[in-house]
């Protein structure tokens, strides 16, 4: 399946693009995609982590702010 396979899909917009990556991606049962070991290995260094120390924990409003800073979304 290819990009090609939807011509419909050239006069998306990119918002709507982007809706309908997500509602791919939401389609997709987790255990379909198999997660890498080194991602499970940071996810657990960062828990750890986490949990030495919990003032390094960053609220949802911090974590956005900190992601549009970086990427100048």
């Amino acid at each position: 399946m290819h990009l090609a396979d939807f011509p419909q899909l050239k006069s998306a917009t990119p918002q709507q693009k982007l809706e309908l990556i997500d509602e791919l991606w939401a389609s997709i049962p987790p255990d379909a995609v198999p997660t890498p070991e080194s991602h499970v290995a940071e996810l657990s260094r960062r828990l750890d982590e986490l949990g030495r120390d919990p003032t390094k924990a960053l609220t949802p409003e911090e974590a956005r702010a900190r992601i549009r800073k970086h990427t100048g979304i």
